[in-house]
């Protein structure tokens, strides 16, 4: 179509180069050129328009699979945009949550048989039987604690755990009894698994630490033992 329109308005230019035309003293043949250009160029861009259109509804109007996507991507971001993932605190309900979970775990630890009251361990055993009255501040730094791991609008302010535990001499099968402690709270008052999960991440997260007295006494008991053995073994020389 482009191609015949050109062809006639050449024919026209050529037959206006050839007569002098004037009407009224005003020279028509510039008058047709310049009405001319101006019919070639809006015939290139109604071309461009056409091959652009035809181009994007080349499937019947539809866009295809891969621009489909491509849209539905970029409207997914766009909504996104403006939502923040919520933080694990505000998850789990904010302090009085958390707060509430801890209350019950912190009870429950004082009668494990393995962590508790009962426990082999004489530095466990003693804490839960005689000093119960710190049980209160307990239960709030550790709720401080998960408020702070969790995101919110809290900083922890007690020792760290390894200095906080060091003297309880604390097993990794002692650790693990309490973690299993603090699962069992969190199913009772029902939190989602996802969150769950990440509490007991966040818990897990710092098991060395809270056991580092442990390792610690078994080298300081295998040292002295050794330094035992070797000077029965010197007095015997002599």
């Amino acid at each position: 179509m482009l191609l015949g329109i050109v062809t006639i308005i050449t024919g026209i230019l050529f037959v206006t180069n050839q007569w002098k035309w004037k009407i009224w003293g005003v020279d028509m043949k510039s008058q047709i050129k310049r009405a001319i250009a101006i019919l070639l160029a809006v015939c290139f861009l109604v071309s461009l328009t056409d091959t652009a259109v035809s181009a994007a509804y080349a499937n019947g109007g539809e866009l295809d699979d891969t621009e489909d996507k491509v849209v539905n991507e970029t409207c997914k971001e766009v909504k996104n945009e403006g939502k923040q993932e919520k933080s694990l605190y505000e998850r789990l309900g904010g302090i009085y949550a958390i707060a509430l979970v801890v209350n019950r775990f912190s009870d429950t630890v004082v009668n494990d048989t393995v962590a508790g009251k009962n426990s082999k361990n004489p530095a466990l055993r003693d804490w839960h039987n005689n000093k119960l009255n710190r049980l209160p501040g307990l239960k709030f730094m550790r709720t401080l604690w998960v408020a702070a791991v969790s995101g919110g609008p809290f900083n922890y302010t007690g020792k760290n755990l390894a200095d906080a535990h060091r003297d309880l001499r604390i097993s990794p099968e002692e650790f693990d009894a309490v973690a299993a402690d603090l699962e069992e709270s969190l199913d009772y008052y029902n939190v989602p698994e996802r969150e769950k999960q990440e509490v007991l991440a966040a818990f897990a997260a710092h098991k060395n630490e809270v056991t580092a007295g442990y390792f610690e006494a078994k080298l300081n008991e295998s040292v002295n033992n050794n330094t035992s053995v070797n000077n029965i073994n010197e007095c015997k020389r002599y």
